[in-house]
């Protein structure tokens, strides 16, 4: 009888430990982008800016001009959010983003291998909060 109140006893005690400590599960959730901008360059441009990484409105608009576009950006708060910007000769663009650990983060844009004539954007818009660096630009 003893043996067998102490094998309960014990067992009680390692499902309460248990419960206690959880078990730490890693998310492997991407961060989602809060806004997206896909379009196509004003007729001409054949060579667009290089891929990278914008913290302020100056930039911005300087590679929306650059892209010959007439009507006005895509509102941004820089004060709380960072452009990532990326073109192709191809027909479509995707950003993938990962979060790498201790505040960097990831994106990379990929496009379709259909090169056609013209030049298409993409403008990835991302929380500024939480991020330390992004690619490798430190915000």
């Amino acid at each position: 009888m003893r043996v067998l109140f102490f094998l309960l006893l014990g067992f009680l005690a390692f499902s309460w430990a248990d419960e206690a400590n959880p078990p730490q599960v890693k998310s492997n959730e991407s961060p989602k982008p809060l806004r997206e901008f896909f379009g196509e360059a004003g007729a001409g441009i054949e060579k667009g800016p290089t891929p990278g990484v914008i913290i302020d409105g100056v930039e911005y608009e300087k590679i929306w001009r650059e892209l010959g576009l007439t009507e006005e950006p895509g509102a941004v708060d820089f004060a709380k959010e960072v452009v990532v910007v990326s073109t192709t000769r191809g027909s479509r663009i995707t950003f993938r983003i990962r979060d790498e650990g201790e505040g960097r983060l990831q994106v990379m844009s990929i496009s379709t291998r259909d090169i056609r004539p013209g030049l298409r954007f993409g403008f990835c818009v991302l929380p500024r909060s939480g991020w330390k660096q992004i690619n490798d630009n430190k915000i």
